[in-house]
């Protein structure tokens, strides 16, 4: 099995809070792993690294994996520490919304703390972006999605002085 078959159900900021979750899922005959992911930006001086644990099952058992997560957490909250995304409430989230496994993000992450390059919350699941909590929002892009690529649907919150394009 390669690394490429798994898939992530939730992502966390601290190790001790993901290995519960991995535990459950394996007495419930879902084999999970933890991918940590912030070796890279503790090597870098880069900061804290946010939502780098992640816990992963293959994606032949993901669907299973996502109903049982969600009863343990119907049942116990058990993602109250998972990062979930404001949106959907998925907890398959990045931070930033760029990859870590290369030393561009670590130059990025640089110019981020300097302040010249936005860094944000990424939802896998709806694409939803969002601020660290205590920043600020980032300027509007009305041309990104939803607001122009998707047609036909309503628009939610659009931002100030953007239209809904007119169709013939």
């Amino acid at each position: 099995m390669t690394p490429l078959n798994y898939v992530t159900v939730a992502t966390f900021n601290q190790l001790e809070h993901a290995v519960p979750l991995r535990k459950r899922f394996e007495d419930s005959g879902i084999p999970a792993e933890i991918h940590n992911e912030s070796t890279m930006e503790r090597l870098w001086f880069v900061g804290y690294p946010l939502a780098a644990i992640r816990l992963k099952v293959h994606s032949r058992h993901y669907e299973r994996a996502l109903k049982l997560l969600h009863e343990l957490d119907a049942a116990d909250g058990a993602l109250r520490h998972a990062l979930r995304c404001p949106e959907c409430a998925s907890s398959r989230v990045e931070y930033p919304q760029f990859t870590r496994r290369f030393i561009l993000p670590n130059l990025i992450g640089l110019l981020s703390a300097l302040g010249l390059v936005e860094k944000e919350f990424y939802c896998q699941d709806c694409h939803y972006t969002w601020p660290r909590e205590g920043r600020k929002p980032s300027r509007s892009r009305p041309h990104s999605a939803p607001y122009y690529f998707i047609e036909g649907l309503p628009q939610s919150n659009p931002p100030p002085g953007s239209e809904t394009p007119k169709h013939a």
